[in-house]
């Protein structure tokens, strides 16, 4: 097995170590994650893997194909455990993300399909980071630092090859995880960390999804 083949796989074994926990942490009440942010997320990585897979990506789109798998079912999850509308932006940033998927849609353009998934998941991370800076000890840091390792040998499993679009969607990955590890750190470190238990979407009380 070569390098880039080595990366590629520890990128995937990664990618799952990091939903698995995050999967636990949801089930145990101690992550609420955000509906709108995992829809988005996860039809953005259903874009990227096969957007990247027709212009032939192979080892290092795995990553992004645990995520899709991934992702959606956190999104699933979502609607049982979730919250919704933690900031006045969401809506706008929703219909904004699904506005870019319908025109992917309509163009059906590879490259710029993987163009369209960075606007896309930039609305979804804001989404998410307005939810953490609303309820930060509900958001877990260690999923999300193995998901920027996952990203960091996704990249690495590119070596050898030309700089192209194959790049954007693991660097932006990268790039994307570290703000969010840094919101939780930043605004978890002075939040009061509250008594976590297990809650369905109906029984979150009215503070935690009120506007900010």
């Amino acid at each position: 097995m070569n390098f880039t083949a080595g990366a590629a796989l520890l990128s995937t074994v990664l990618a799952i170590y990091s939903i698995l926990p995050y999967i636990r942490s949801i089930l145990s009440g101690k992550t609420r994650p955000h509906q709108f942010s995992w829809l988005v997320f996860a039809t953005t990585q259903g874009i990227a893997f096969f957007s990247q897979f027709f212009i032939g990506g192979r080892g290092s789109i795995l990553v992004s194909l645990t995520f899709f798998v991934g992702y959606f079912t956190i999104f699933l999850l979502s609607l049982m455990y979730g919250v919704r509308d933690t900031s006045r932006w969401d809506r706008v940033l929703l219909v904004s993300a699904l506005v870019t998927i319908i025109v992917w849609g309509l163009t059906q353009n590879n490259v710029l399909a993987i163009g369209l998934v960075f606007l896309v998941d930039m609305a979804a991370t804001i989404m998410l980071l307005f939810k953490i800076k609303q309820e930060p000890h509900y958001e877990a840091p260690y999923p999300w630092i193995l998901a920027a390792a996952a990203y960091v040998f996704s990249c690495l499993s590119l070596i050898g090859q030309p700089i192209n679009i194959l790049y954007v969607r693991p660097t932006y990955g990268l790039i994307g995880n570290l703000i969010i590890i840094g919101f939780i750190y930043y605004y978890g470190k002075n939040a009061v960390k509250p008594h976590h238990r297990a809650a369905k979407t109906d029984e979150v009380s009215e503070d935690i999804i009120k506007p900010i």
